[in-house]
């Protein structure tokens, strides 16, 4: 060993020395050998275990729990749900690491030895680097130009490899990092979407609310902690068995085991202080997912709150939740502030200071006690440094691991969450296949005719009983139509049949094979259902272009879209080009390519639910002809009586468990009840059994020769009054301006930020920077103190000052402790700065964002897609994170740029000053040349990530209706092809990120060690004085080892300087996509375009009692004109009904109306939205748009939105308090809306529910028809003097149609409607005709004939 050769070893100590060596190395590699023998013993048994409890190795351990089974409802047969005990400690983390050995293949096993072979050689580097450094302090100390510029050269290669090997490291970690998520994703998909687990686990189960804040937040992150995590413990066992050998190959083995003793030691004390951080993080991760996931119920049901004006609401939803996810958040800073005060004392600071005795101690006392010659001192300054660095590398090495249970520990939190997402979706997956195998024969019988229930009970998830005992069957050949009051059990019936909830009792027989829905079966939903993907894409649906038997040709294509009239979609939209059609069509040209659907995939059984009540009675009638000319057999439910002329069959529901069927006589097109209702009626008839009753009579008094028509709609007739001018072909269309904006350069963008983020520097967050720049000055005063104290040792050890060294020791020890209150503070100030700027920057965007219908408009009307819900949630949180640490880290090297510099000029004059700069510039320019642009990079994966995410939003979104379809197969492709995107373009930056990383690592952090060295042998080489003093020698050592410490700080700062530029590039991504959403907010709020302005006459003026449009062109965003120059005046008591085929415009009328679209010209005068309390009325227009929306709260929520419960109670004791004496606002407002859902025949639910606090997932619980008579009891609360209604009751009967316009009509509630019923006619007295969509319009004044 070169560095200690001078070392005078006798013959009996180095045999002595060997022997020990060879001992510690035996038990060292015998530790080493049987725990990673036994971890991966345990992993394999661990795996074998899950193998042999799944039937195949699919990652997840039988849980040792008892499962415990709660009943739910009164029947012990009825829906059971398992409850899981939470998995304790790290449980979850064993079984996923288990998971990820077991599925990680050959290129995983190709990454794990990649990452040892980096680590090793990164370590001989490293141990080889320190040798080389010690030869080089000699070299400069001695005065050795020769050998010092040999040294330097070679010291510059171990430099370069030690960069290269650092990238390479980050590299593989990085790959394993993707390589463990796409292995637990595609393990989490392939149980999601077994067994329509998607629609069970939050439509059916509950216990899991947000799971794709699991799948597409939580995955990632555990697996890019877990990586770190098994790269650093890896460095850290490579170099625990490294250094150990060397420290015993020159010195007693005593001092590796003090070094363990005082690692284990620590490592106890702060095990014991630890906070729970896995339960912190755990719950900080359901929170995030939370309050992301309000901004996705935002963004999916925008334009319904647009309509209801619930924009605040809304807000106050988003700003409770994101105040309680701040709190949390604070109590978490909190505890990492504390706690790291007491851990850096322990393992690091202090560390440090029990480090510096272990490597002093043998100089003093021990085998490398220097002699007193100059050769001896000198040799002796190059064993201190080389001891020095094994030392404090195998300190860390044994650090890190005593530490890795805190790690282990934030770990397991999100171990825990995924583990769970995994047990929960198995349990649900083998629960419905093992209940199958268990009870095929007697439950299900498959593989038959026709479809047949015997027995069947049908219970909701909430045990609510809907149907009991139900006995039926449908042939092949027969039409079954159902019908009942809302939520009496139509739908739910569907539910079981298709295997969505579970068959409790009773058994079923069906076509196909399988407990759930098949090709012999195809379902067409309530709430139509369009996927991404192209025009082609939604016919075949859910098929893809290789699962279809006969391809779908383009004339193919042509005839499926001339039956249901929408062949204009081929000229419309490009072929092959991929839309949301959700956003692009109405609901009733959704219900007819649903329609087109069934048409391709001609199955024996249709399943019809309510599938046609947003398109015209024609349309009804061809579409029923149709299907019946395919012999496909309908199970329809419907409110409409006129479709009892195509079924034979009436199964009717009264929504307390009784029903009956009807049958048609071939005689008489009069229906005959040939089965008795199970449980007929009771004694004390309820009001839902009084609403079924009507329906059944208005059903059986139906006649085939009155099909799609009504006599009361046949006694009117209407004449037009205005229709649309002749059209001008030399008049342009006016031109709608998208939402643009001119997009700022980026410094323009930063300064807006730090405006909002910093707007004075006397505010909260001026003051946390001025705090950071105290405490970065303290600690770069405590790390000259500390550089300087280094080269005070090395003097006193030559000196040999024993008791000069340990008053040295006891100042070490209070600079310990100062460093440890001072880095850990600067951390926490560093987190509370991103947490106070995401605050700002939040509250910044969401006052644009929630006003004046601005979330609305950035979705449905920018020129460019806007992933809003993304950018405001992990996007931003991100940029602020980013943000905090890059100031912080610009306010650090500037401090010890200026600080080191004054000191190196001291030593070594201007000269090393120049050298200094001169190097920082030279690689400022050669690092802006080479950089990649990892700004549009960082932007793009943020993308990805978002839509990755909203495609799983999406998923849970549209659950039911993908589950009916049996659509998961083709939703896990279209999601796994977003991942696959994600995946590759994260392997793309990383390559990147590898090749930068070697030139970025080497000129800011390697090669500024080499200018180190240089400055240090300039100062020996012009230093004066007598070596062969030890004083003089004990002063050159101690400027040496000080110039080396302020050199060595001085180009870390400039190396920090020097990633600032990257650190901009990659933080300019983010800078840009949250400040183009607030310039698009801003242009939404001022409503000013590009290029357009100029040409917007837009008037708008309130009036009391009229909605008057005057010559005003109703245009899409896309610029598609629908009604050029509409005139139209709407008086209080005249009613207007708007009428036209699928997207004619009808729902863009209201869009204008209510300001969600802009007026190109024409003048709009309505009323205002205030409350006429003289009139006894409430606001001027409300409207109840076309889809429901449920909010988030309570049953008198529903009601009341989107008022909150304070502004309802004021609103009703100022509407209906007059007169009350000693009542208070509560029970005026709880007695209002008890007479309102009794009005709208709801009042069940408040007795179902227990009380008005309540609070459900009302979208689940609730049907459709339910729903829909909510939106109108909402109507009736704010009792305005115009309501519009948007095709909002075609999913409730027709008896309760008329009874609820009925009641709008005694209100004095002006309507304006648009519909598809001709029985809605009696109750307008204009008709708005929607002629084609192309601008052609007429009104007409309904009259009513005079009866003969």
């Amino acid at each position: 060993m070169p560095s200690l050769q001078l070392l005078q070893l006798t013959e009996h100590g180095r045999s002595l020395l060997a022997s020990r060596r060879k001992t510690l190395l035996l038990a060292s590699g015998i530790i080493v050998a049987g725990g990673t023998a036994a971890a991966y013993m345990q992993s394999r048994n661990s795996c074998k275990r899950s193998t042999d409890s799944f039937g195949h190795c699919n990652g997840l351990l039988r849980d040792d729990n008892e499962q415990s089974e709660k009943v739910v409802g009164t029947n012990n047969n009825i829906v059971k749900k398992s409850r899981q005990k939470k998995t304790g400690g790290l449980r979850s983390l064993q079984v996923l690491a288990a998971i990820l050995l077991s599925h990680m293949g050959r290129m995983g096993a190709r990454d794990l030895l990649a990452l040892v072979a980096t680590v090793v050689l990164r370590t001989a580097v490293s141990n080889r680097l320190a040798k080389v450094q010690g030869f080089l302090f000699r070299a400069a100390f001695l005065r050795r130009v020769p050998n010092f510029i040999r040294l330097i050269f070679e010291n510059i290669i171990l430099c370069f490899l030690q960069s290269t090997l650092h990238s390479t490291s980050k590299y593989v970690t990085g790959t394993l990092s993707l390589r463990f998520r796409k292995i637990l994703t595609k393990l989490i998909h392939s149980q999601y979407f077994q067994n329509m687990v998607y629609y069970k686990i939050s439509h059916v189960d509950g216990r899991i609310t947000n799971p794709e804040q699991r799948i597409a937040s939580d995955v990632p992150k555990f697996c890019s902690e877990l990586s770190d995590l098994v790269q650093e413990d890896l460095t850290a066992v490579i170099d625990g068995i490294v250094y150990t050998w060397r420290l015993c190959s020159y010195a007693s083995p005593k001092y590796v085991f003090w070094i363990l003793a005082y690692v284990l030691g620590a490592g106890f004390m702060i095990r014991n202080f630890s906070p729970a951080f896995g339960k912190l993080m755990s719950e900080e991760q359901q929170l995030e997912g939370e309050y992301r996931q309000l901004h996705s119920r935002l963004r999916t049901h925008a334009e319904s709150i647009a309509f209801y004006g619930g924009e605040i609401r809304e807000e106050s939803h988003i700003q409770r939740k994101f105040r309680m996810l701040i709190r949390h958040m604070r109590v978490v800073l909190h505890d990492h502030w504390w706690f790291g005060m007491i851990q850096d004392f322990l393992v690091k600071y202090l560390g440090a200071t029990f480090a510096v005795i272990l490597i002093i101690e043998p100089f003093f006392s021990g085998d490398l006690r220097p002699d007193t010659s100059t050769l001896g001192r000198a040799e002796m300054l190059s064993n201190l440094r080389y001891h020095t660095s094994v030392v404090i590398s195998l300190f860390q090495s044994m650090g890190t691991l005593s530490i890795s249970s805190r790690r282990l520990n934030r770990l397991s939190g999100y171990a825990d969450r995924i583990h769970e997402l995994m047990s929960i979706s198995r349990e649900l997956g083998i629960h419905e296949v093992s209940s199958l195998q268990r009870n095929g024969s007697r439950n299900y019988v498959t593989e038959a005719n026709y479809i047949e229930f015997d027995g069947v009970k049908v219970v909701t998830p909430s045990g609510n009983v809907l149907v009991e005992d139900l006995t039926l069957r449908v042939e092949t050949g027969s039409n079954l139509l159902i019908t009942g009051p809302n939520g009496s059990g139509k739908s739910s019936l569907f539910r079981v049949l298709g295997g969505l909830w579970p068959l409790v009792s009773g058994h079923i027989v069906k076509p196909g094979i399988g407990s759930d829905l098949n090709k012999e079966i195809f379902y067409v939903p309530q709430r139509p259902y369009t996927a991404v993907g192209t025009l082609r894409d939604q016919l075949i649906y859910p098929l893809t272009g290789e699962q279809e038997v006969e391809p779908l040709t383009n004339s193919g294509m042509v005839e499926l879209l001339k039956n249901v009239d929408l062949e204009y979609l081929l000229d419309r939209y490009p072929p092959e080009k991929e839309i949301n059609w959700g956003d692009e069509l109405s609901l009733g040209e959704q219900q007819r390519l649903g329609m087109a659907r069934l048409f391709y995939h001609k199955p024996k059984f249709a399943i019809l639910d309510e599938c046609t009540s947003a398109v015209t009675t024609d349309m009804e009638e061809r579409f029923c002809a149709k299907v019946r000319a395919m012999g496909t057999s309908c199970i329809t439910i419907s409110h409409r009586p006129a479709l009892v002329a195509f079924h034979d069959v009436v199964l009717s529901l009264d929504g307390e468990g009784g029903w009956s069927v009807h049958y048609k006589r071939e005689d008489s097109p009069d229906l005959t009840v040939t089965e008795v209702e199970f449980n007929k009626m009771k004694l004390s008839d309820t009001d839902r059994q009084n609403d079924a009753i009507k329906v059944q009579r208005a059903f059986a008094g139906t006649r085939k020769d009155s099909a799609f028509s009504n006599s009361k709609a046949q006694s009117y007739f209407s004449e037009i009054i205005a229709a649309s001018p002749s059209v001008d072909p030399n008049i342009p269309i006016p031109i709608i301006p998208q939402l643009r904006i001119v997009p700022r350069i980026l410094p323009l963008r930063i300064a807006a930020m730090f405006k909002v983020l910093v707007p004075t520097v006397l505010d909260k967050q001026g003051a946390q920077l001025l705090t950071v720049a105290i405490l970065v000055i303290s600690r770069t005063w405590i790390s000259d103190r500390i550089a300087s104290l280094n080269g005070t040792t090395v003097k006193y050890v030559l000196e040999q000052d024993k008791a000069a060294f340990i008053r040295l020791i006891g100042i070490s020890i209070l600079q310990s402790a100062a460093s440890s209150f001072v880095a850990p503070s600067l951390r926490h100030l560093t987190a509370r700065l991103a947490l106070g700027w995401r605050i700002r920057l939040t509250q910044h965007l969401l006052k644009n964002y929630l006003r004046e219908n601005a979330y609305y408009k950035v979705f449905n009307m920018s020129s460019i897609n806007v992933d809003a819900d993304q950018r405001l949630t992990q996007d931003l949180e991100k940029l602020t994170g980013d943000l905090s640490g890059l100031v912080t880290g610009m306010v650090k090297p500037t401090v010890d740029i200026l600080w080191f510099t004054w000191r190196m000029k001291l030593l070594t004059g201007q000269r090393g000053v120049a050298i200094l700069y001169a190097y920082m510039l030279l690689g400022l320019g050669f690092l802006r040349n080479v950089t990649p642009d990892f700004g549009d990079l960082g932007s793009r994966e943020q993308q990805l990530e978002g839509t990755f995410r909203f495609m799983h939003e999406r998923l849970r979104t549209h659950a039911e209706s993908v589950a009916f379809f049996g659509g998961g197969a083709r939703e896990k492709a279209m999601i796994e092809s977003r991942f696959g995107e994600l995946l590759d373009h994260s392997i793309l930056l990383l390559k990147k990120k590898w090749l930068f990383g070697i030139l970025d690592d080497f000129v800011t952090k390697q090669l500024p060690h080499n200018v180190t060295w240089g400055l240090s042998l300039l100062y020996a080489v012009e230093h004066k004085g007598d070596r062969a003093l030890t004083s003089i020698q004990g002063e050159l050592a101690h400027a040496l080892r000080f110039l080396a410490s302020v050199v060595s700080q001085s180009f870390l700062a400039f190396g920090d300087i020097l990633e600032l530029h990257r650190k901009y590039v990659e933080l300019s991504g983010g800078v840009n996509r949250i400040f183009e959403l607030e310039e698009l907010l801003d242009a939404a709020q001022s409503e000013d375009t590009v290029g357009t302005s100029s040409q917007l006459k837009r008037t708008e003026s309130y009036s009391d009692d009229i909605i008057s449009f005057s010559e005003v062109d109703i245009i899409t965003p896309s610029q598609k004109l629908l009604a050029r120059k509409l005139s139209c005046d709407i008086v209080p008591g005249k009613s207007l009904l708007v009428t036209g085929p699928n997207g004619s415009g009808k729902s863009s009328v209201f869009r204008v109306l209510r300001d969600l679209w802009p007026i190109a010209n024409g003048r709009l005068r309505k009323p205002c939205q205030q409350i006429n309390e003289e009139a006894g009325s409430g606001c001027g227009i409300f409207y109840v748009p076309q889809r429901p929306y449920t909010c988030l709260g309570t049953l008198r929520d529903q009601i009341i939105y989107p008022l909150s419960h304070e502004e309802a109670e004021k609103r009703a004791a100022s509407l209906y308090g007059k007169g009350q004496i000693n009542v208070g606002e509560t029970n005026i407002l709880d007695a209002h809306l008890k007479t309102i859902l009794e009005n709208v025949k709801l009042l069940y639910l408040l007795e179902r529910e227990g009380s008005w606090d309540a609070n459900q997932n009302w979208e689940d619980i609730l049907s459709l028809g339910e729903q829909q008579r909510l939106g109108m009891a909402r109507l009736f609360f704010h009792n305005p003097q115009f309501g519009i209604l948007d095709e909002c009751t075609n999913a409730t009967s027709v008896d309760v149609e008329e009874h609820l316009y009925k009641l709008a009509s005694d209100m004095g509630i002006t309507v304006v409607t648009s519909s598809q019923r001709p029985a809605l006619i009696p109750f307008h007295s204009r008709e708005l005709r929607l002629i084609d969509g192309e601008g052609k319009w007429q009104l007409r004044s309904i009259k009513q004939r005079l009866q003969k």
